[in-house]
């Protein structure tokens, strides 16, 4: 795609200057090149700018380490699971099963803040890069126990959607201890080990569950 840009360029340029002066020749060409950046799907603009799937798995864990250290009080056996959990699933080029990990304490031990802080190293969020982020709040989204069945439906077409457009897309359940009964089960056959699913396979996603 690159060698086939760079001769369309080449045949542009010299039939645009006759007409115009060489500045705007150079802006046209300019504008093409930074579109072409803009619109391929893993250009290094692109994923600066705008969205971009964390495919190259480039968590710096000196930075994430230093975060949680310093951020975290209190809470040192903690971050250091959290940190090889990491570490094993993120240097692994097919891991055999998706990340899981569960926080258990009381409000304000720290279960979200950790959760934010390895999503923000994982993608530096912005309004574009959150799409590769979800949240999900028991009570605002799973608030009717009459709704399971369809809670279900939707919560598996979700992960199976995301995951198939992003393999390290990063799942946050929160207030697991109010989420309607048997909904869990519509997560488990995402979690266990198995290559994949229906041709998906979600080794690299990561499922974070607070209690």
């Amino acid at each position: 795609m690159k060698l086939l840009y760079a001769a369309v360029l080449s045949t542009l340029a010299p039939s645009l200057t006759p007409a115009m002066d060489p500045l705007s020749a150079y802006l046209i060409v300019g504008g093409a090149a930074i579109s072409w950046q803009l619109f391929s799907p893993h250009s290094w603009l692109r994923c600066s700018l705008l969205e971009c799937c964390n495919a190259k798995d480039t968590l710096n864990f000196s930075v994430v380490k230093m975060d949680l250290e310093r951020k975290v009080f209190g809470q040192h056996l903690a971050v250091q699971i959290v940190l090889r959990a990491l570490s094993t699933n993120l240097q692994s080029k097919r891991p055999k099963k998706p990340l899981v990990m569960s926080f258990h304490g009381w409000t304000g031990t720290g279960k979200s803040f950790v959760s934010s802080i390895i999503a923000e190293n994982l993608y530096r969020l912005n309004a574009w890069r959150r799409r590769f982020v979800h949240h999900f709040s028991t009570v605002l989204h799973f608030s009717h126990g009459s709704h399971v069945h369809l809670y279900k439906e939707q919560l598996q077409s979700w992960i199976r959607g995301n995951v198939s457009a992003c393999p390290r897309s990063l799942f946050i359940f929160s207030e697991m201890d109010q989420m309607p009964h048997g909904l869990i089960d519509s997560i488990l056959p995402f979690l266990g080990y198995r290559g994949e699913i229906d041709g998906v396979h979600y080794g690299k996603a990561i499922f974070i569950f607070l209690k």
